[in-house]
């Protein structure tokens, strides 16, 4: 394990397992996450954020099968998972269940996978329609007293479902995990779209970030690469050439910014939301080690504001309000 730390870096284990058709983890998708997982905390990542649903299971069973090798590192890493989204594969309806049951059940099915006895945060993956405040409340009991879940947190969820489920449950919530990334600026469009039009087109509740800066709860950046798209990805799977065209420009500053800061486009487009002052704390995705080892100089670039507006105004393809 590195003796530096990477403290707000996530690393998202959806990639591990061995593909989503896979019935089974092979000896190559363990070795896979061995090799991605040791790189992770090579370069300092001691967070690790998993879902129950992730490769049907086979991304928490990778994960489990590197920890009961690695028993050792349990207490200096962080391990957070998700629960409450049922895959369509399963019975031949996709849904959302919070109830008390399911939760439970969940957990305890993930704590099995993972070789541990204890998670530190619990998510709800996405919001239920039906959710049933009691079944919620009585999960929640009976997964923190028991010392099942250090922590309870949610996932693209808005202020009020936030404050509803905490108010409701007597409980608290500590994160909130959302699509952030320089292609996804509905969290920087809600912002600025107050008293014009911009305010429209975004996904993101108005104060959705101000909420939670305000009550002290941890955001977390899901995509937070925008899959690769300003350092890497093949843009022939974009239909518009007007996103084609504004993607290149924002992706030439990038690597100009990579070359006079000494470092990687990677860490130049997470540092573009580390600098938020909301405390983002990215999740990144790749299982490739050598993409991994990209991110590492990330919380120690610092942009200019004038750098960070450009960014910004360029991802955007159009002028500020």
């Amino acid at each position: 394990m590195s003796k530096t730390k990477l403290k707000r870096i996530y690393y998202g284990t959806m990639g591990l397992g061995g593909g989503w058709d896979e019935p089974k983890i092979t000896k190559k998708s363990i070795e896979q996450a061995e090799k991605a997982l040791q790189t992770a905390l090579s370069i300092g990542i001691t967070k690790f954020d998993l879902a129950d649903i992730y490769q049907n299971g086979k991304s928490e069973e990778v994960f489990g099968a590197f920890l009961k090798n690695n028993s050792n590192i349990r207490k200096e890493i962080i391990i957070q998972t998700k629960v409450g989204i049922i895959l369509k594969n399963i019975d031949g309806v996709a849904r959302y269940d919070f109830s008390e049951k399911h939760i439970i059940d969940s957990v305890k099915d993930s704590l099995k996978r993972l070789n541990t006895d204890y998670i530190d945060t619990l998510l709800l993956h996405r919001p239920d329609p039906l959710m049933n405040i009691k079944d919620l409340k009585n999960a929640f009991q009976y997964l923190l007293d028991h010392k099942i879940v250090k922590k309870i947190g949610v996932s693209n969820m808005n202020q009020y479902q936030i404050e509803y489920i905490k108010k409701s449950t007597n409980t608290e919530i500590s994160i909130n995990q959302l699509e952030i990334s320089l292609k996804k600026l509905d969290w920087l469009d809600s912002t600025i779209g107050i008293n014009n039009d911009e305010g429209f087109k975004s996904s993101f509740t108005p104060g959705l970030l101000e909420y939670m800066m305000t009550n002290n709860i941890e955001i977390q950046a899901w995509s937070p690469m925008a899959g690769g798209l300003y350092t890497g990805k093949n843009f022939e799977i974009l239909d518009e050439k007007e996103s084609i065209e504004s993607i290149s420009k924002t992706k030439k500053y990038i690597y100009k910014l990579a070359q006079e800061k000494n470092t990687t486009p990677d860490s130049i487009v997470l540092s573009f939301i580390l600098k938020h002052p909301s405390n983002i704390n990215p999740v990144i995705g790749t299982s490739n080690p050598e993409r991994i080892k990209l991110v590492k100089d990330c919380e120690t670039i610092e942009l200019t504001r004038k750098e960070w507006y450009k960014l910004y105004t360029l991802s955007r393809n159009k002028p500020l309000p």
